[in-house]
């Protein structure tokens, strides 16, 4: 359990195990840049992020629809 809280402060330390889903994330979020990928176009939430529709649909929406996306959903 201490392993996971840890692996969030650095994530890249163990990216094949504990910091698997925070990699994929931040990978989304890369992927992204400012414009996205558009709708329905993300390749994270089909085999590499775990359970994208419900933990991590803020990185889908980064990398669908990009920084200006992130910041229309953060003014909603």
């Amino acid at each position: 359990r201490i392993r996971r809280v840890t692996s969030f402060w650095n994530p890249w330390e163990d990216p094949f195990g504990s910091g698997y889903q925070l990699t994929q994330s931040l990978m989304a979020f890369g992927r992204g840049e400012v414009w996205g990928q558009g709708l329905g176009n993300s390749v994270q939430k089909l085999e590499y992020l775990p359970e994208a529709h419900t933990d991590f649909i803020f990185s889908i929406i980064g990398e669908e629809l990009g920084y200006i996306g992130v910041v229309l959903a953060l003014l909603m």
